[in-house]
């Protein structure tokens, strides 16, 4: 039993240790600073987190994009058609490429074509070699130069201007300084003069014997007419019309027994043939 010399003692002590317990209630506690740390570091952590999700998920949205979007087609370009230019053909003989066919006497040496001699014959008839790569022309330009070596010396030689199947026109010069043009028919072994007179035509132009002459010709035609311009040493010497048609041409020597050569060849094909 508590006595009362010892009560306001008792009072005492319980206010003072309720006042201690008002004073204890009323002051905030002590903050705990490694909560604090772990509590912010998991806060940054969720965060970037958050910042990785959301990188992702763009990525998948851009890839997905990516697939889900059609390559776009490329569009071709048309490959340009070239259009053909002029068939040009130029030989100095410097070696055989096998462009001249059908010509029993022809050999290429020392950059030159020899034709010739062809054995005797009672036909009459000419020799030729033909210009493979020319093909089957109608309106052209053509040049060569032609040079006398022995045999008869009153006999032509030069260029063909048509030929087919065996039947062909020719142009000539001989080492008489005459030139003319001519058509042959094989079937009948029968020679024609196509540029009119009496046949052969004298021309000052032409280098007599041995000499070489630059014999050249163009064709070209309209409403069914072709027109022949004849040139000799760069000089027109004639000009006839025809009847327009198309065929081979190349090299003639006009009969047997004459031995002729031809160098720098040429031959243009002209645009518009009919």
């Amino acid at each position: 039993m508590i006595t009362k010399k010892y009560f306001p003692l008792l009072v005492l002590s319980l206010l003072l240790f309720s006042i201690i317990a008002s004073c204890n209630a009323e002051q905030p506690p002590t903050p705990d600073l490694q909560a604090t740390a772990i509590s912010l570091g998991i806060q940054q952590t969720m965060t970037a987190l958050g910042a990785t999700v959301q990188a992702q998920a763009a990525t998948q949205t851009e890839l997905a994009r990516a697939t889900n979007t059609p390559t776009p087609t490329e569009t071709l370009t048309p490959t340009p058609t070239v259009t053909p230019g002029p068939l040009v053909i130029r030989d100095d003989f410097s070696a055989d490429t096998g462009r001249w066919v059908e010509c029993g006497q022809c050999r290429i040496e020392n950059g030159i074509l020899n034709m010739g001699p062809y054995p005797i014959s009672d036909k009459g008839e000419g020799y030729l070699a033909i210009c493979s790569d020319c093909g089957v022309a109608q309106d052209y330009k053509m040049g060569v130069d032609a040079t006398f070596k022995d045999g008869y010396s009153d006999r032509g030689f030069g260029l063909v201007i048509k030929e087919d199947d065996g039947y062909y026109l020719d142009v000539e010069i001989s080492t008489w300084q005459v030139y003319g043009g001519w058509a042959y028919d094989k079937s009948n072994n029968l020679w024609k003069n196509i540029l009119g007179g009496d046949g052969w035509k004298l021309s000052g132009t032409l280098y007599p014997s041995y000499g070489t002459n630059r014999l050249e010709v163009d064709i070209t035609s309209k409403d069914g007419t072709s027109t022949l311009n004849i040139r000799i040493n760069g000089q027109l010497v004639r000009t006839a019309t025809m009847p327009a048609s198309s065929g081979r041409v190349g090299l003639v020597v006009g009969l047997h027994s004459l031995r002729v050569t031809f160098d720098n060849f040429y031959f243009e094909e002209l645009p518009g043939s009919e």
